[in-house]
């Protein structure tokens, strides 16, 4: 009997402790930021895979859509963009069918700097009465490439700032007329980095 309650008090520490099994599970949204921590502007984690709970369907201009979708056993939400036309059986019917359903899906996740504002002599090309100002916002000054003619079609263009040093940030953006007639000219562009979500496929969990 002594030799058996030896035998168990050096077994027990070694038997699985179960119970805690996702005790330390990351949610997403840190796993987005610890992924891009390392990572540039333009540079993308792809081919992520994920299960949620789609909450809403924006429409954002066609081919865009914007899905909140959330993740009840992390306790967060998320935001996602999709595009219709690159998406198969991404239609805002079949996207709409799916609410409050659970969706399976893979997606991108790419840093990018979003363009704020845009200032020559001083003014605002886009109307703003005062610079944008908080944490985060950058700005940087330099030449303006990249917008010789207003961008017409559902995608939008890509602008650059060169600086005189060297650096040099490239801006997805909508180009406007106001943003051509200062092409080639010096400005100062008011940005900040996101992350920006962009879903490759879908489909509901049955």
């Amino acid at each position: 009997m002594f030799r058996i309650i030896i035998f168990l008090l050096v077994l027990f520490p070694y038997l699985p402790c179960k119970g805690k099994e996702f005790s330390n599970q990351t949610p997403l949204v840190q796993t987005i930021d610890s992924l891009n921590s390392d990572l540039k502007p333009s540079s993308a984690v792809q081919g992520i895979d994920e299960m949620g709970l789609l909450k809403k369907v924006e429409d954002s201009g066609y081919p865009f859509a914007t899905l909140t979708i959330e993740f009840p056993e992390r306790n967060f939400t998320e935001y996602f963009t999709i595009n219709m036309e690159e998406v198969e059986n991404a239609s805002i019917t079949n996207l709409n069918s799916y609410i409050d359903h659970y969706v399976k899906f893979t997606y991108n996740s790419e840093l990018t700097y979003a363009l704020l504002d845009m200032y020559h002599d001083s003014k605002s090309i886009f109307g703003a009465e005062v610079a944008p100002e908080g944490d985060g916002i950058k700005s940087i000054e330099g030449i303006l490439y990249g917008a010789e003619q207003v961008t017409n079609g559902d995608l939008p263009g890509e602008v650059s700032v060169f600086a005189d040093d060297g650096e040099n940030h490239y801006f997805p953006y909508y180009v406007t007329q106001d943003m051509v007639n200062v092409n080639e000219k010096r400005v100062t562009a008011f940005y900040e980095t996101r992350t920006s979500n962009t879903i490759m496929s879908i489909e509901v969990v049955k």
